[in-house]
């Protein structure tokens, strides 16, 4: 391969991590072009790994642990994303380390808002879910909303460092959809993960209602969490062979 051609390459790979790497983005009127993205930077690069934290197929419990309101259920449901890139994205799961993968059921969160200004939640498994060894840099959720002025965050823990949290957007959009968001570690975690003594873990979901959403009973769904993993600072001999550290499969 002569230089010029590596140099377009090289440059074209950037553009795409570039584009995978964005802002957090309620709404995306091209998700089948942001999986694509993703698709084809992990071909080109296999320093990064797309980690599936969980597929919500009811193996894993998950509970309240902070509430305003009452009335919070949870439970596992047929329900899930029919657009082609939900399944084209089950397709890199599979292809990354996932063959049994099913997409058979979502995570449904039902709740009542009392008050607007105040009202919150937060969701926990029941353990924290270890991530492999490597660098979070970006999540995926699927969420399926109908409109409702409510904020999802999500929450890392990490030994001998506070909770850190993460902000996906408002959740006032009807029907399925793709929310990435990019996940920038401060760089005191940053050197905890590089030590390999302490690991990432994925904490919780937050919800927040805002003053603009209406009381009453709302819900919602969530399937295939996933994040992927730059894993170039833990290149050393030995490392290529695969390991199940942080896979629950």
């Amino acid at each position: 391969m002569n230089f010029a051609k590596k140099i377009t390459i090289g440059l074209g790979f950037l553009l795409m991590i570039s584009g995978l790497l964005s802002l957090p983005r309620p709404h995306d009127p091209d998700e089948l072009g942001r999986v694509q993205i993703l698709k084809s930077a992990l071909s080109i690069d296999t320093s990064y790994l797309l980690f599936l934290v969980e597929d919500f197929e009811g193996e894993r419990p998950w509970d309240f642990y902070r509430v305003d309101s009452f009335l919070t259920f949870t439970q596992f449901t047929a329900s899930i994303p029919k657009s082609e890139a939900f399944f084209l994205e089950t397709n890199i799961l599979k292809e990354s380390g996932y063959p049994n993968l099913q997409n058979q059921t979502s995570f449904l969160v039902q709740s009542y808002v009392e008050n607007p200004r105040l009202d919150h939640w937060e969701i926990r498994p029941k353990e924290p879910i270890l991530m492999p060894l490597g660098m979070p840099i970006q999540g995926i959720l699927w969420v399926y909303s109908e409109g409702h002025h409510i904020n999802l965050s999500m929450g890392l823990s990490q030994k001998k460092s506070k909770d850190l949290y993460f902000d996906l957007g408002t959740l006032n959009f009807v029907g399925w959809r793709r929310l990435e968001f990019t996940i920038n570690l401060p760089k005191e975690n940053t050197r905890l993960i590089q030590s390999m003594s302490f690991p990432i873990s994925f904490a919780s979901f937050r919800l927040k209602s805002l003053a603009s959403q209406k009381k009453g009973e709302f819900h919602l769904y969530f399937d295939n969490l996933s994040f992927v993993i730059d894993k170039r600072t833990f290149i050393y001999p030995g490392s290529e062979v695969n390991d199940t550290w942080g896979n629950k499969r």
